[in-house]
């Protein structure tokens, strides 16, 4: 234990001070252990919950939070505590940073802004709850003088308890209500859930009115969206017909909100608009008058047209054909293995750029930023792996050099590296533009093939970030589904008379079976690159990260030009993150943000290959 007693200057304890002291503190864990009752031990107990946080019981109750880059315990306390000012009380549960290099900042559950309180109580209690009568709650292995201390306040409470749960240990499973007059704060300050009233006849789930709760008890919450798979999804769904139509039942838990938990999850929507004005048509559906205040367990009425194939009830034509088609695309697999990614071709597309900035939300613009990280990823393949890389758009003033700073100007010089090089200077050239970086992909595609490479060995990727409704934040891919591009296609006249690629290609085909290919192989990628993201901590999108298509409206869905008119088997395009969520947009100004993107595609493209 070197270290433990650290004079730090001092002058040390004569030897009888020395006696006092250390009498003195085996009569303090004596008490500890007394007050705590015979046989009664303290379990530290760890929950992780989003973006490196995880919710703790350390004897008392405590988020534990990542050590900021920037700001130190002031930015801590200003995040999650709500005031700068409060950082003086974070030094009563942690070690100064002066002197002890912290990972992560202990703040105490009562400290807590309310948002954070609701995370750790859902995480380390998933299934408690507030009643009328107290708080809910089903015991795990902890004990009466513990469940004393988190939610009376103080192990001296545990014989008070015990009189009101008329109990003298807590058995694992058992239900227990803790008194209202014992809570204290936050417990005791959340509002009880609406319970259900008692059903008036049997009746089976689907046939239920849509705006009542579900017979019985209200459903216990869910796990956050980001830890929910679309099987699990599913289950929470049942399907009915009423006059208006076929609809699936889905029952809102504890903290979830119209939008994000049920337009954005099960009808596939991201643009804020859209989602916004399917909310209140749902809701109109489902006979709620205010989406602002649902209780948890109110059944919402989801028109079947609205959702998303995936969700559609297992039986139906459209769910049977979706999953087959899923099937058959797990069955694609790349066969060439080079972990070194000797051989292996990239081609990148940082989106935007010249007088087209892309998404401008929260003071950053996409073109900027975008293009910063496909520097770094090129950066890094040249330097790590024996990849060769090709570059659709350039800056001049820039060149391919990262740039580690949060503030980045605009790319006005930025220029498609054609023959002769692109700089649009018109809303009209920029959307030839667009063509133009599909047409310069397959004229790489075309040389290479040509030379002898396996076209296996060749990969497309645009990056770009999303301006989407702001509840929703991390990292997407998108990939070309075979189901929204044509056989064949071409790009001619015009600007296209002006660059060689264009003149020398004249026209694009596929196959159906080349199409599908496609699609298996840009799966497999996506599906290593969300491996690589998760692995790195880097938030993905929190119900669907990998899309076939674009969802809008319901009769309009497509893929991006860049992917539905490139023949590179293996082709995605990456929206790096939300920039009209302002914590995605704040991220994206980081630079080690923007490098351990960078950093999560290598590793995942190595995955691929490997």
């Amino acid at each position: 234990m070197t270290g433990a007693f650290e004079n730090h200057g001092r002058k040390s304890l004569p030897g009888k001070g020395r006696f006092l002291f250390a009498s003195a503190l085996l009569i303090a864990c004596a008490f500890f252990f007394v007050s705590a009752a015979p046989g009664e031990k303290f379990k530290s107990r760890y929950v992780k919950t989003r973006e490196g946080r995880r919710a703790c019981v350390e004897g008392s109750i405590f988020l534990r939070v990542p050590y900021p880059k920037k700001g130190g315990l002031g930015h801590v306390a200003e995040k999650y505590m709500g005031d700068r000012k409060k950082s003086n009380l974070l030094l009563n549960y942690n070690p100064s940073p002066k002197k002890k290099r912290l990972s992560e900042v202990r703040i105490l559950l009562k400290d807590l802004l309310p948002v954070y309180q609701v995370e750790v109580v859902s995480a380390l209690f998933p299934d408690d709850r507030r009643v009328a009568a107290g708080w809910q709650h089903k015991a795990g292995d902890e004990t009466m003088a513990q469940l004393a201390k988190w939610f009376c306040g103080s192990t001296k409470k545990t014989e008070s308890l015990r009189a009101a749960l008329k109990r003298k240990v807590l058995r694992k499973g058992d239900v227990v209500v803790i008194p209202e007059k014992l809570l204290v704060e936050p417990f005791k300050g959340m509002k009880p859930e609406v319970e259900a009233p008692p059903p008036q006849a049997k009746q089976e789930p689907p046939s239920q009115p849509a705006g009542q709760p579900s017979a019985g008890p209200v459903k216990p919450p869910f796990p956050p969206p980001s830890e929910m798979s679309m099987d699990d999804a599913r289950k929470l769904l049942e399907y009915g017909k009423d006059d208006a139509g076929e609809y699936a039942l889905y029952h809102l838990a504890k903290g979830e909100a119209l939008y994000s938990s049920v337009v954005i999850r099960f009808t596939g929507r991201l643009e804020a608009a859209e989602v916004n004005q399917l909310a209140m048509e749902i809701a109109k559906r489902s006979g709620i008058t205010d989406v602002t205040a649902i209780p948890a367990g109110y059944a919402v009425k989801i028109p079947m047209d609205l959702l998303l194939p995936q969700f559609y009830p297992s039986e139906s034509p459209t769910y049977t054909e979706w999953a087959a088609h899923q099937k058959d695309l797990d069955g694609i697999i790349n066969t060439y293995k080079n972990a070194a990614l000797e051989g292996v071709v990239v081609i990148l597309d940082p989106g935007h750029g010249g007088i087209d900035r892309g998404a401008i939300k929260n003071k950053v613009w996409e073109d900027s930023y975008v293009y910063d990280i496909a520097c770094r990823i090129r950066e890094g393949l040249e330097a790590k792996t024996k990849a060769k890389v090709f570059m659709t758009l350039m800056e001049p003033t820039k060149g391919f050099k990262p740039i580690d700073k949060p503030g980045l100007t605009p790319n006005r010089k930025a220029t498609i590296l054609t023959h002769p090089p692109f700089q649009p200077d018109s809303s009209d050239e920029t959307k030839s533009g667009v063509n133009l970086r599909w047409v310069l992909s397959n004229s790489h595609f075309n040389t290479l093939k040509n030379s002898g490479v396996d076209p296996q060995r060749i990969v497309f990727t645009s990056i770009h970030a999303d301006s989407l409704h702001p509840s929703v934040r991390g990292t997407m891919f998108y990939i070309p589904g075979s189901k929204y591009r044509s056989n064949s296609w071409g790009y001619s006249g015009g600007l296209a008379a002006t660059i060689k690629e264009c003149k020398k290609a004249g026209s694009f085909s596929m196959t159906d079976k080349e199409l599908e290919r496609a699609e298996g192989l840009s799966k497999q990628f996506a599906k290593r690159l969300e491996e690589s993201f998760r692995k790195n901590e880097l938030k993905l999108h929190p119900y669907t990260p990998t899309r076939d298509h674009v969802v809008r409206s319901k009769k309009r869905a497509w893929v991006p030009a860049v992917l539905k008119y490139n023949i590179v088997p293996c082709s995605i395009l990456i929206e790096v993150c939300n920039l009209n969520n302002g914590e995605d947009a704040s991220l994206m100004k980081d630079p080690l943000f923007r490098q351990k993107v960078a950093n999560a595609y290598i590793e995942a493209l190595i995955l691929y290959y490997s």
